[in-house]
């Protein structure tokens, strides 16, 4: 598959894996307990796959690269966890907009990927899309939630760039899935080792962790191979078909038609920048 299909993938399976969160976090769940078996039960997932092409960094400035990677992957997952406890799914796709310019500024620095006007152009046109499919006025006020999506946003794009600089080195579904099991054992560290903490989120969220965790794992396999042979200024920008599938979705299956044509022209704008984004 190609940078373009394996970041429609990506978007897929992150939205999905989002929505389950949400759904789990919204009551009683821990963020950190709830990162901490969210991302072993995808680490897991991804185990199997890491045999199919086994390669682990022969530079040690890799290695460096993946536990830089691990550090801030926490921050991203837990801080995102956080903010989910406390903002729907559609504001914290609002917020994750910001991403995008960190992304073209930091793949033209890190990997001298240029700045063309048409990225510029497109990048801004799918963030406008965004912002009219799930815009409510009403809704979107300042509080933690919105402070947490701002800083996992901001770590996720850091997070990006040393996924990128991991796997020209390091064999993606090595990198991934012990990425994740690495930020579990990190969260769980950060419990100070309470296992009680672990078997109430079990006891709470088991099928919902199960299933985003499983989800999660797709992502990340999708994610580390599109940024292996895509430019990440391009990659980034065309996961965020997660919010069509997640409108699409909810107008077609849950019967979510409020605001329904101003979703359509969001939909619609978002989905034009993307396809420009791969042919242009």
């Amino acid at each position: 598959m190609n940078w373009f299909t394996l970041s429609l993938l990506a978007g897929f399976t992150f939205d999905a894996a989002r929505v389950a969160a949400r759904v789990s976090l919204k009551g009683k769940g821990d963020p950190m307990a709830y990162t901490a078996i969210h991302d072993f039960i995808a680490g897991i997932a991804l185990l199997p796959f890491i045999f199919t092409e086994l390669h682990f960094p022969t530079l040690s400035s890799t290695w460096l690269y993946f536990l830089a990677y691990v550090f801030f992957a926490f921050l991203t997952d837990w801080l995102a966890f956080l903010a989910l406890k406390n903002i729907n799914v559609s504001e914290y796709q609002i917020l994750n907009q910001t991403r995008h310019i960190f992304v073209l500024i930091g793949g033209f620095l890190l990997f001298s990927e240029a700045i063309t006007g048409s990225k510029i152009a497109l990048i801004t046109l799918i963030i406008f899309g965004v912002v009219i499919a799930t815009y409510e006025k009403s809704k979107l006020k300042l509080n933690r939630g919105i402070l947490y999506a701002l800083l996992s946003t901001f770590f996720a794009v850091i997070t990006f760039h040393f996924v990128k600089l991991t796997v020209i080195d390091f064999s993606e579904t090595a990198a991934a899935s012990l990425g994740l099991i690495g930020i579990a054992l990190l969260s769980f560290i950060c419990l100070k080792f309470r296992t009680s903490k672990i078997r109430k989120e079990l006891n709470l969220n088991a099928k919902g962790l199960i299933l985003a965790g499983v989800l999660f794992a797709g992502f990340e396999l999708a994610i580390f191979f599109a940024l292996k042979v895509g430019e990440i200024s391009k990659v980034i920008p065309v996961t965020q078909s997660s919010l069509i599938f997640a409108v699409l979705g909810g107008i077609l299956f849950l019967g979510e038609r409020s605001r329904l044509w101003q979703k359509i022209i969001g939909t619609s704008l978002i989905c034009l920048g993307i396809v420009l984004m791969y042919f242009i």
